[in-house]
């Protein structure tokens, strides 16, 4: 399927200074491979040479960014039942022009390991990864509270299902220079963009130089991060998991971050975590988007009387990145079906009750 998208995929570690390719060939290296590194590469032929730091005259790429992913408990019986598609059938149309289409991955792929001590874990077989693929994603983050509910197996079969169905990813790895490793997708036009993820939740192993794990939300090492990842790509995207749970305002930790992102060179700033969309606003003329809430999650009908209605509204974020400007946002408004346990477009009293959350008057000015 990746062979008629108009998106290659180039995934780069900081630590790479050359990769080519030629024909149709493709070379793919993951983190368990011999490179010191965690090398990741999936080098496709629309690429001529990826080493080039930037394209002299990038493109303008659209990124349709959703927020949580969670594929286990009753997504997964409902997947096993009618198929890896049933979770995007509804929806993936919305984001058929885009160029590059990413969320955050809440939970793992495997069917090993042990339950990390905690409410919550998720797990959902690696068969049922091509999920992603077929319903027209390109990238995941990985930079959460659950992408370790199940240990070191979890996170190494999560990374190999990855792999297995040309996904490619960010913000975790078998080291801190894996998991701080930019992820670099090259769109058309060979404009480069670079994503980057990180963790401020915890109840989670962050990984460092002798462990594997996930990327924590220094604001030092963001900043270094996305300095790092300017000198490779054209456009920088900064996705967090952070904020407080069922909270629709950001916290200053939130804007703190999204501040050491910005000022570091992010093109643009996404969030999750909270269950719920938080508004969206600029930071120094950034979009700074604090929450996209659940995308696949299985809330039901009762969770309604006392969640309310706030963890079934969603939104597919279009982000415009072009050169010299600031990104363009719009949303798309999606409703999570609890009858079907999967995002379908929102009606559109459903449409007007998002975009005005998301949209107040003062954000809509400066779109």
């Amino acid at each position: 399927m990746l062979s008629q998208r108009s998106l290659t995929l180039v995934l780069l570690t900081v630590a790479v200074c050359l990769v080519a390719c030629s024909g149709q060939r493709d070379v793919r290296m993951g983190p368990t491979s011999a490179t010191p590194t965690g090398v990741q590469a999936v080098v496709g032929p629309a690429v001529a040479a990826a080493a080039a730091v930037s394209t002299p005259a990038a493109r303008s790429v659209t990124v349709a960014a959703v927020g949580d992913l969670m594929f286990a408990r009753d997504v997964t019986t409902l997947m096993e039942e009618r198929g890896a598609l049933y979770p995007f059938e509804r929806v993936r149309a919305l984001w058929a022009d885009a160029d590059i289409v990413l969320g955050n991955l809440e939970g793992t792929y495997t069917e090993r390991g042990m339950a990390m001590s905690k409410e919550y874990t998720f797990r959902t077989p690696p068969s049922l990864a091509k999920a992603l693929s077929v319903g027209g994603l390109h990238a995941v983050v990985l930079a959460n509270n659950h992408m370790y509910d199940f240990g070191a197996p979890g996170l190494d079969d999560t990374l190999t299902a990855l792999r297995g169905v040309g996904i490619a990813h960010a913000g975790a790895g078998i080291t801190d220079a894996a998991a701080l490793a930019p992820t670099i997708l090259a769109a058309r036009g060979g404009t480069r963009v670079a994503i980057l993820a990180f963790d401020d939740i915890g109840e989670v192993q962050f990984a460092t130089a002798t462990q594997p794990g996930v990327a924590r939300a220094d604001p030092e090492m963001v900043g270094r991060s996305v300095t790092g990842a300017l000198a490779k790509a054209d456009f920088v995207l900064v996705y967090f998991h952070w904020g407080a749970e069922y909270s629709r305002e950001p916290t200053a930790r939130q804007r703190a971050l999204a501040q050491a992102a910005v000022s570091a060179g992010a093109s643009a700033v996404i969030g999750a975590h909270p269950h719920v969309l938080q508004q969206w606003e600029r930071i120094d003329g950034v979009p700074v988007l604090f929450s996209m809430g659940n995308f696949v999650f299985d809330l039901k009908p009762a969770d309604v009387d006392w969640l309310g209605v706030a963890p079934f509204q969603s939104a597919v974020a279009m982000i415009t990145l072009s050169r010299n400007v600031p990104a363009r946002v719009s949303f798309v408004p999606v409703t999570i079906d609890a009858t079907e346990n999967r995002p379908r477009p929102a009606t559109d009293a459903e449409a007007a009750a998002i975009l005005g959350w998301l949209e107040p008057p003062a954000s809509q000015a400066q779109r």
